[in-house]
């Protein structure tokens, strides 16, 4: 049985993407007999040390010491562990390296989100830093000395590749769904989700679920709706999430925009909920107009649910969607097509591209698979 530590940039609700797969697939390898515990950075918000369902936390809690703490933590508990799974590229990703080198541990890197192996600079005077100073490829040179690097997607994996990685050193593991959990439902059992949480029984429910920032294209979503007619008369559109913690939080700008543009009645914003699963399942259509994405859960979790999905054309999406197949993928910032999809959902919704949503999940990217291929990794 493998023993492992996994090392994340966040473990703090309200929990993202990555701490939710890494939740999942703990969970998961734990069921199996695995011994996992997570060691992440943290804001001094949650405990330095705590339980959740069996699955030791340990957080890295003292401001601007995070590479120093993580390296005391990983000596500390050096015993518990025979391999690292770094969850992210950042200077976590670095000091795991290099303790894995001097202790004579394995070192997985998963690469969570396409454009972070680099990140391109966004401003002139970055741009010559990165020209003129060594640190890029420095990164490379310590990243590349891993035992493996993960990739969730053929955009990550090109990057990596672009970026120098040996093709060998590169693995392919998606991000995984629980269908278990996560799967279509029966009509008459959606009337009782409805009823359940409130929702209209007699009107198309589209559904968001996500952080409520910029980034995940929250601003296009609010024009877009803004711009539908028949949609917001015979829909409404239900946002799961926050923009907690998150410097392109857009709440406020979401709840100024309902008042604004009057979409009290076709517009509903919950926060973020335990039971999204429900929530999908209570649903007709999810939108997803993201503009940067690993593989994302949000997007893998409707369309295991079997819901019609029109999502941005990025990476990520686009190993899951093809286009008028099992959904549709529209252009990021193209608020005419993307109302011109969600007028045409609240007519009508093929129902043989949400059955094939359903089954492109199921048959590809089921938690266990993921699972089955990270043990054999590990191993």
């Amino acid at each position: 049985m493998a023993r492992i530590c996994m090392v994340l940039n966040n473990f703090e609700l309200p929990f993202g993407g990555p701490e939710l797969q890494a939740q999942k697939v703990a969970a998961a390898l734990m069921a199996r007999g695995h011994q996992v515990f997570i060691i992440a950075k943290g804001s001094g918000k949650a405990p330095e040390q705590e339980v959740l369902n069996e699955l030791r936390i340990i957080r890295l809690n003292r401001r601007g010491l995070a590479s120093v703490e993580l390296f005391w933590q990983l000596f500390k508990y050096k015993k518990d562990f025979d391999v690292i799974h770094v969850h992210g590229v950042g200077r976590l990703a670095s000091v795991a390296i290099r303790f894995a080198k001097r202790f004579h541990k394995k070192v997985f890197i998963k690469v969570t989100t396409a454009g972070h192996v680099i990140k391109q600079p966004n401003s002139r005077i970055k741009a010559l830093l990165q020209k003129i100073m060594p640190f890029r490829e420095q990164k490379l040179k310590l990243l590349q000395q891993a035992d493996g690097v993960i990739a969730i997607s053929n955009e990550i994996r090109y990057e990596l590749e672009h970026n120098g990685f040996a093709k060998k050193s590169i693995y392919d593991i998606p991000n995984g769904v629980d269908t278990s959990i996560y799967h279509p439902v029966c009509s008459e059992t959606k009337s009782s989700l409805r009823s359940k949480l409130g929702l209209p029984i007699d009107r198309r429910i589209f559904v968001y679920t996500g952080k409520l920032t910029r980034r995940k294209g929250i601003d296009t979503l609010l024009a877009t709706w803004c711009k539908t007619t028949h949609a917001k008369i015979a829909g409404m559109l239900v946002m799961l999430g926050s923009g907690q913690g998150q410097q392109d939080n857009m709440e406020s700008y979401i709840q100024e925009g309902v008042k604004k543009y009057c979409l009290e009645d076709s517009l509903i914003t919950l926060g973020d909920v335990d039971n999204v699963a429900d929530y999908l399942q209570a649903a007709d259509i999810f939108v997803f107009p993201s503009r940067r994405e690993g593989l994302p859960n949000s997007l893998l979790e409707a369309m295991a649910c079997g819901l019609l999905c029109v999502a941005s054309d990025i990476g990520g999406n686009r190993d899951l969607i093809v286009s008028g197949e099992n959904g549709f993928l529209v252009s990021v910032e193209d608020v005419d097509q993307w109302c011109e999809q969600i007028e045409n959902a609240a007519v009508s919704v093929d129902n043989a591209l949400k059955e094939a949503a359903a089954s492109t999940v199921r048959d590809n990217y089921d938690l266990k698979i993921t699972v089955d291929r990270l043990v054999k990794l590990f191993n």
